[in-house]
């Protein structure tokens, strides 16, 4: 799997992730894959369009029916290796903006045929064939297209910067797509396989990148069209615009080896040992959107296997994304992997890793836990939290967890109290019910009832008391022998029961009052200490000063 790496001291010492990569994990999503590769592969077309629409960093000039057109000869020599034989191959390759004729063809043919080459995502072959035969060329396309226009220009010292030769293990051919890294690439489009092919074989380059000590032979024109940063660079507004060599601090070899790829191929995979968080990192650096795309695929990938039924070798990755999501914030991501830890928080909390989760991620969990909170789940995080809280270790990194399931564990039983007549409907209540049935103790229902006796207020009695009611004549309490259960309901009972009667005048003015049955108002009405009575309040007496007086002396000496 890529490696996590984003964030520095937030990731010391966390464990390596399970091995997810793309030779152990079978391709899924393949929904997202081709949106991925149709966004990269529109935007590999844009950013190399623009460099003829903008004339960026062009090295030879083609006249064309008395109409000039600015082009790039590596562009050409990439995606039309036998129109670039015919007209630029034995041109003086080291002259810049050199003017080359073009006979036969009309300037808005060309201009047309110029826009194929440089966005199409396809194969140009019929196009530069017909293009050709109007030149009255006639059909020169070789069998292999590009490694023969390529093979010509390798004996050509003019045609790599500095005028030195290609190492020999670098070959044409569909080999030159299997990286030394050993993983497969997989260009966004034709387009990007064809500047992939231009970039590995080095053809061309007008610029060295040093990086970690290792030199990445390139071209100005494409890096400033895919790369806000390097447009920067190269513009002339900086030192580096006129160097024939640039070092690059902040990234590995391995991480420029990357960058490079997708600058010139919008490839769609990484190596397993990458590191996906200083990729996301570096993508922001270097102004690549489309790149930042690719990691976040990365990890829904190979960290997440996108967010299906969580197996307990990716439990550890899951948590691994979601601390590189937050410290590079991908939102999106980071609520993806939140969200898929709410749904198993008790495994990943269990986990040894969640220890190394920053703090302030932890609490994310816990409050987005309790928010998630609602009538039909409650009763299960209950028996969650208390399974955590009375399973797990006592030892150092344990502490968090055992902390958050106990607080969760007080949120749980103060939302049921506070929703007891909806919940006790639910099926994970009957479930609670019956785990309750097996333990010796029957502890949950005890937190909760004891709860219930500690916030009786006038407002949530008559609920309350009705919601017993139900409990109490439900089959399924009728069908369990619990240790003292029907006992123990009675006993709430009785006190709201005695709370209503002592508090009936406060309690019959609320809406639940009004939902009792009429029998069980008459009772407490008929049993209640102070009945009250129906007469409106009035308003508060004025007294006389004389009336006054006495009452102030009164506090003056210390009586009142």
């Amino acid at each position: 799997m890529a490696h996590c790496g984003a964030g520095g001291a937030a990731l010391a010492g966390f464990p390596r992730s399970p091995g997810l990569g793309t030779k152990g994990l079978p391709r899924k999503g393949p929904g997202e894959r081709r949106r991925l590769k149709a966004a990269v592969s529109e935007q590999l077309c844009g950013d190399v369009l623009r460099l003829l629409r903008e004339e960026i960093h062009t090295d030879t000039i083609l006249s064309v029916s008395g109409s000039l057109f600015k082009v790039h000869r590596a562009v050409l020599l990439a995606r039309a290796p036998g129109f670039h034989s015919q007209i630029i191959g034995h041109s003086s390759s080291d002259l810049t903006n050199e003017l080359v004729p073009v006979d036969g063809v009309e300037a808005s043919e060309f201009k047309a045929f110029l826009q194929i080459v440089y966005s199409s995502n396809k194969s140009i072959k019929n196009y530069e064939e017909e293009i050709l035969k109007k030149m009255k060329v006639g059909s020169v396309m070789p069998e292999k297209g590009l490694d023969v226009s390529l093979q010509q220009c390798r004996t050509s010292s003019d045609c790599f910067l500095g005028k030195r030769k290609i190492p020999e293990d670098i070959t044409g051919g569909s080999d030159s797509f299997i990286s030394k890294d050993g993983y497969d690439l997989e260009p966004a489009s034709q387009l990007g396989e064809d500047l992939l092919r231009l970039y590995m074989n080095r053809y061309y380059p007008d610029i060295d990148i040093c990086v970690d000590g290792k030199s990445f032979k390139a071209h100005r024109a494409i890096l400033s069209a895919r790369s806000s940063y390097f447009a920067a660079m190269l513009s002339g507004c900086w030192a580096e615009s006129s160097q024939e060599c640039v070092t690059l601090q902040g990234l590995t070899h391995a991480e420029m080896n990357v960058m490079m790829h997708f600058i010139y191929g919008g490839t769609l995979d990484f190596p397993e040992k990458a590191n996906v968080g200083q990729i996301l990192n570096v993508a922001d650096m270097y102004g690549l959107e489309g790149l930042r795309e690719v990691a976040i695929y990365v990890l829904r990938r190979d960290y997440c296997n996108f967010f299906q039924k969580p197996v307990p070798r990716t439990w550890a990755s899951i948590l691994e994304c979601l601390i590189i999501a937050h410290s590079v914030g991908v939102e999106s991501l980071f609520s993806d992997c939140m969200n898929c830890i709410i749904s198993h928080f008790a495994r990943f909390w269990s986990e040894r890793s969640f220890a190394n989760v920053p703090p302030e991620i932890q609490k994310t969990c816990l409050s987005m836990q309790i928010q998630s909170l609602n009538h039909g789940n409650a009763a299960f995080l209950l028996m969650e939290s208390d399974r955590l809280v009375m399973g797990l270790p006592r030892v150092k990194w344990t502490e968090a967890a055992l902390s958050m399931a106990s607080q969760l564990q007080e949120e749980c039983v103060k939302f049921i109290v506070q929703n007891f007549s909806q919940i006790i409907e639910s099926e994970n209540f009957s479930l609670l019910l019956q785990s309750q049935a097996m333990s010796s103790t029957a502890h949950l229902l005890d937190k909760i009832f004891k709860a219930i006796e500690d916030n009786i207020t006038a407002e949530n009695s008559c609920s309350l008391l009705m919601a017993l009611d139900t409990l109490l004549n439900s089959e399924s309490t009728k069908e369990m022998v619990l240790n003292g259960f029907t006992c123990r309901i009675q006993a709430v009972r009785d006190k709201l029961w005695t709370f209503l009667v002592q508090s009936v005048y406060a309690v019959r003015h609320t809406e639940s009052w009004k939902l009792m049955h009429t029998d069980d108002q008459q009772k407490i009405q008929a049993a209640a200490l102070d009945k009250g009575d129906d007469r409106k309040l009035g308003r508060k007496p004025v007294l006389t000063s004389s009336q006054l007086k006495p009452a102030a002396g009164a506090v003056s000496k210390g009586y009142l």
